[in-house]
């Protein structure tokens, strides 16, 4: 795992995560610990701890191992809970984006799903997740581990009617489409360059009310005799969509 808990707090136990989160959040940092005969190995998250002023020490294997039982790394970070953005916050800074692409997901409940999720929408320039606070995965120990990091680099807020807040984003000028096998066009018909939400359903897809409350509802196309794509899958080619046609005059 690339994340585990000890005395309450998370650990960050995956390389890549703890040099993300001390280089974009150093303040969530409370302390980082390696296990001796690794030092050279793990150089790189050393002198980054040094550099970002993060207390860090070299514990012999059997205090490493005692310590982090179960774990299987040799290093642990020590960092603060996840802190989601909230949301009349992210509401009320929607001005600052020319065009904002955000994404909304209507009861996710697997963490591998989110998890790729948000690597994906990091990697094709999503400005911001949604998810509701109930009946759906939160920022998990899972999550964080698949995520690789990426929960650094994306606002993330939990909202307690995503309904509502998606009525709130209309009202904005945030165009929502929602997505869905059975949705009127497809995908690469619609102008996303515009300010959008994207809406995905979980592992069974859209609730009524929530796509109700989309402006329209559209479709990934795919096999006719098999047309039912994972939720990861279905945002990563849509977030590509949304990508490509932002950048086709930019070479």
């Amino acid at each position: 795992m690339g994340l585990a808990r000890t005395y309450g707090m998370p650990l960050l136990t995956n390389k890549n995560s703890i040099l993300e989160v001390m280089k974009e959040h150093p303040g969530q940092v409370r302390k980082l610990w390696i296990e001796q005969g690794f030092e050279r190995v793990l150089d790189e998250c050393i002198r980054e701890a040094k550099a970002m002023g993060i207390q860090f020490r070299v514990l012999p294997k059997d205090a490493f191992l005692n310590k982090f039982k179960g774990v299987k790394s040799h290093i642990c970070l020590e960092r603060d809970e996840f802190s989601y953005i909230d949301p009349d916050y992210l509401l009320q800074n929607l001005k600052s984006h020319e065009n904002p692409f955000l994404c909304a997901f209507d009861g996710v409940q697997d963490p591998q799903n989110l998890g790729n999720i948000i690597r994906s929408a990091v990697c094709l320039d999503a400005d911001a997740l949604i998810i509701p606070k109930d009946r759906a995965c939160a920022i998990t120990d899972t999550v964080t581990h698949i995520a690789r990091g990426a929960i650094e680099h994306i606002a993330i807020t939990r909202v307690t009617n995503l309904a509502r807040y998606l009525g709130a984003l209309k009202k904005e000028g945030i165009f929502c489409y929602g997505l869905d096998e059975r949705g009127t066009s497809p995908l690469w018909r619609i102008d996303l360059k515009g300010p959008i939400c994207l809406v995905f359903g979980g592992e069974e897809g859209l609730r009524r009310l929530t796509k109700e409350t989309c402006d329209a509802i559209i479709r990934v196309p795919t096999n006719p005799s098999f047309s039912s794509l994972n939720v990861a899958t279905c945002f990563a080619l849509s977030a590509y969509e949304v990508e490509r046609q932002r950048n086709t005059n930019n070479g």
